[in-house]
């Protein structure tokens, strides 16, 4: 089947002429692969936002899902959607008000204020994140994304040469604390162990290459700390220069999905403390989690 593909300015597309809130047979969900595949992230405008449900099978549809059952919450606290598979992006207690300034889950949250991938600090990397705006702030709370493949095939043959076959540890503790969130008791630090992976990936379908970087890039395995330090935010910062960037506006009822092993994104500011910004996302992973 072939999609209405409508090509973004940099890189990532719109698509339309589908209903992703139906079950879409396997020659759509092959043809939505094989768009994501070309252009990293596709942006799917919707009349009304995707329920719950819909959201989950849609995105179940491309591969095994991140459960949150699975993953120990931040001090055991409740969640406020009744889902697993969801992710609460959004500044909202499990009651539905806004989280107070103090709360630590804000904190927590700040960190995806800087430039990261979904889930590199496990050694289940995700695949595709899909995320869906079920109430916007009048202004800000839009997303941001890097095109690490773009960035990969901008370096110099020299340069890819000297990248290929680093290694990297991620962890979800180190970009916290970069984002001010560091009263993190040891417990709290087991349940989210670093998990390591190499700074250049591939698809396994297309064999294209891609720079792997996140906050949540910790160090390069085997170099000096300052040498290793000066490295990743040398590429951090070169993979997000404006030939790279696709800044999201958001709009009511958007699914935007995205490839987290060829992009990086981040949030945007806006009036936490007084505006509610209620995103969902579901999160395919390259394997089953272990139950």
């Amino acid at each position: 089947m072939s999609l209405d593909v409508k090509p973004l300015d940099k890189f990532g597309a719109e698509i339309a002429g589908i209903d992703i809130s139906q079950k879409l047979d396997a020659s759509v969900v092959d043809a939505i692969r094989a768009a994501i595949d070309i252009h990293g992230v596709l942006v799917f405008r919707n009349a009304a936002p995707l329920s719950d449900s819909q959201q989950i099978a849609f995105a179940g549809g491309f591969g095994p899902l991140q459960h949150l059952s699975m993953i120990k919450m931040l001090g055991g606290g409740a969640t406020r959607l009744d889902h697993t598979e969801l992710i609460d992006v959004s500044n909202l207690d499990e009651t539905g008000k806004i989280v107070g300034a103090d709360d630590r889950r804000r904190h927590f949250h700040d960190a995806n204020l800087l430039w990261h991938t979904d889930v590199s600090f496990d050694a289940n990397r995700a695949v595709y994140s899909i995320l869906s705006a079920r109430v916007l702030p009048p202004a800000g709370g839009d997303t941001d994304f890097a095109d690490m493949r773009g960035a990969y095939a901008a370096l110099t043959d020299k340069r890819k040469a000297e990248l290929d076959g680093l290694e990297v540890e991620h962890s979800i503790w180190y970009s916290r604390a970069l984002g001010g969130f560091t009263a993190v008791s040891e417990d709290e630090m087991a349940t989210r162990p670093p998990a390591r992976h190499g700074l250049v990936s591939a698809n396994p379908r297309t064999g294209t290459k891609a720079l792997y970087l996140a906050s949540h890039a910790s160090h390069i395995i085997g170099w000096p700390e300052d040498e290793s330090r000066a490295l990743l935010d040398e590429l951090i910062d070169y993979a997000t220069e404006d030939r790279f960037f696709y800044g999201h506006v958001w709009q009511p009822g958007d699914v935007v999905m995205w490839d987290n092993q060829t992009t990086m994104h981040r949030a945007t500011e806006f009036d936490s403390l007084t505006h509610v910004r209620d995103m969902r996302r579901v999160t395919t992973l390259e394997r089953e989690m272990v139950r």
